[in-house]
């Protein structure tokens, strides 16, 4: 039997799915996964011994009604018999149904029922978005002890090869962008935060990141920054941060990626809400100081709340033996 699954778009979404679909593959062991999915989230899933098989999509094959059609007729070839969507968008629907798949199944939303075999109504309560993609196959019990993100030994060592290249130890890896701004470090809150510190830091962020982390490194010029920022691709920037000690992240798709990796991550959330976002795993901490009005589109209130006690006291929650000065 061949199952496919329709991934959400984004990086922190595709890795909240991955509980998904490992309790599918248990579900259904003898049975094909096919992945498919937007091209810049595909490296999430490579590896895992749950996915046999991805289909990457660009932007432009989902661009339009004719290369949203011709994308669905396509994978017809691949026979499937199941297909889930994780996603609440009427095109996802539409590409199922053209796939010829018998069974079609995700959440009655955007007026898609007609393209569906299977329908499942909205959770009625504010569920995390984890249990909300588990829910869809009759299951809302999160596994936090599995392992989700696979990196084979050639990518740890490339990684550590890399680091030393220029001559970082152990560094704390550091998330402080996000595709919405209103969920970004404030620059002087990372300068308040940073000051004092005597660990060595790693900028994770896209290419038009680079800017910004430069001004942040030059504001901080007594402390050991270095930024990765727009030099690798997702994949590459997975293993770099597999072999930081822990992270600090903003409400963002990187942040979610180490804490499923397992690295001890502190999270900062004002305008997105946490309960419904906030990423999984054991050694995660959230600092959330939202106000009333979240979430909104503004970052003035929330994330400027967050003092550096605050992430001192974070930090220890981790069990690390390092933290900021105060």
């Amino acid at each position: 039997m061949k199952i496919a699954v329709y991934s959400p778009n984004w990086v922190g979404d595709a890795a909240l799915a991955l509980p998904f679909i490992h309790q599918l593959k248990n579900q259904n062991p003898d049975s094909k996964i096919i992945i498919v999915c937007k091209k810049w989230v595909e490296s999430v899933f490579y590896n895992n011994p749950c996915v046999d098989d991805i289909v990457s999509l660009s932007v432009d094959d989902v661009r339009g009604i004719v290369n949203t059609v011709r994308t669905g007729v396509a994978l017809k070839e691949r026979e499937i018999d199941y297909f889930y969507t994780l996603t609440d968008s009427f095109r996802s629907a539409l590409i199922m149904w053209l796939s010829g798949a018998t069974h079609r199944i995700g959440y009655n939303t955007q007026k898609r029922s007609v393209l569906m075999s299977s329908t499942i109504d909205l959770p009625s309560n504010t569920i995390h978005r984890s249990k909300k993609y588990l829910n869809i196959i009759e299951r809302e019990v999160l596994d936090l002890d599995e392992k989700y993100i696979y990196l084979n030994q050639d990518e740890v060592a490339w990684a550590k090869e890399k680091m030393s290249e220029h001559n970082i130890v152990n560094p704390v890896a550091v998330f402080p962008f996000s595709v919405a701004s209103s969920r970004t470090f404030p620059k002087h809150k990372i300068n308040e935060w940073f000051s004092g510190s005597s660990e060595q830091y790693v900028i994770f962020g896209a290419e038009n990141d680079r800017n910004n982390a430069t001004e942040i490194i030059e504001q901080n010029e007594n402390i050991t920054i270095h930024s990765f920022c727009g030099e690798y691709d997702l994949r590459k920037s997975i293993a770099l941060m597999s072999v930081c000690k822990y992270a600090i992240a903003a409400d963002s798709g990187l942040g979610h990626i180490s804490s499923i990796l397992g690295i001890p991550t502190v999270s900062f959330f004002g305008a997105g809400r946490s309960s419904v976002t906030k990423p999984i795993g054991r050694q995660n901490v959230v600092i959330d100081k939202s106000k009333r009005c979240n979430p909104c589109k503004k970052n003035i209130c929330c994330l400027n709340a967050i003092k550096k006690s605050d992430v001192n006291y974070a930090i220890e929650s981790l069990h690390l033996d390092s933290q900021f000065e105060v």
